[in-house]
């Protein structure tokens, strides 16, 4: 057991590094890092979430990136919704629409407080309906407010659309797994520490092996966010959602 806990403690530095950045979201709620909405959509979409959080309280966030690098999208996906803190404490009331473009994957996740509404059926539902036709034909712009439209009509019991395919929520938590990938990282370590490398190709921009943290970025702490004014109320995430691919 005292093995154990010492080789958590040697690679949890490398594991962190290696996971994909999370951006800060300073106050912004559609984050576009593949660039592929228009401006005036990105102002739009501002402007329709902005209503939603003034009527309702509900908070909805867009990240689009260009890829996952290999990572899950439903690890990353939740560990962007608590670092930005998406939803008020207490109500846990927020939702994160999340699209990696080269993966061709994308994800809502959902907040502890609308599961009840948007459920996992329901999100699989909004995705294949509504924003995997649209990027099939190449209309970004449209798949996205779509999306966010669907999603802001399902809390409020509104959204009408074919029936849905059941969802299996991947699980979580193999220990067996995690202790074979500890192994293989803290061999890597001890190989590259051997063979005299400063690390340079494991530093990412956040700094050394204890700048940034998990999620990169620097700064914000998980589930408190950091930042905007009115971003990151620390609402609960607890994996529910659907991811699709088109």
């Amino acid at each position: 057991m005292t093995l154990r806990i010492v080789l958590i403690l040697l690679v949890c530095p490398l594991l962190a590094l290696a996971q994909l950045t999370v951006p800060e979201h300073g106050g912004r709620w559609v984050h576009d890092e593949a660039g592929i909405l228009s401006q005036p959509a990105i102002s739009e979409l501002e402007s329709i979430l902005k209503a939603e959080r003034d009527s309702t309280s509900n908070q909805i966030a867009v990240l689009i990136i260009p890829s996952l690098q290999d990572e899950a999208i439903e690890e990353y996906s939740l560990r962007v919704a608590e670092k930005w803190g998406i939803g008020q404490k207490g109500k846990d009331n927020g939702a994160l629409l999340l699209i990696s473009m080269q993966d061709k994957r994308m994800r809502i996740e959902t907040g502890y407080g609308l599961e009840g509404t948007l459920t996992d059926a329901m999100s699989s539902r909004i995705n294949r309906n509504e924003i995997v036709p649209r990027f099939r034909q190449g209309d970004y712009d449209g798949g996205v407010k779509a999306g966010v439209i669907a999603i802001m009509h399902t809390i409020k019991g509104e959204y009408k659309n074919d029936a849905p395919r059941e969802v299996k929520r991947k699980s979580r938590g193999n220990s067996s797994l995690i202790t074979l990938l500890i192994i293989i990282a803290v061999i890597i370590f001890l190989a590259r520490r051997r063979g005299g490398g400063g690390g340079g190709g494991y530093w990412s921009s956040g700094g050394g092996f204890f700048g940034g943290g998990f999620g990169g970025g620097g700064g914000s702490s998980w589930g408190g966010g950091g930042g905007g004014a009115d971003f990151g109320g620390g609402g609960g995430f607890g994996g529910g959602g659907s991811s699709d691919s088109w």
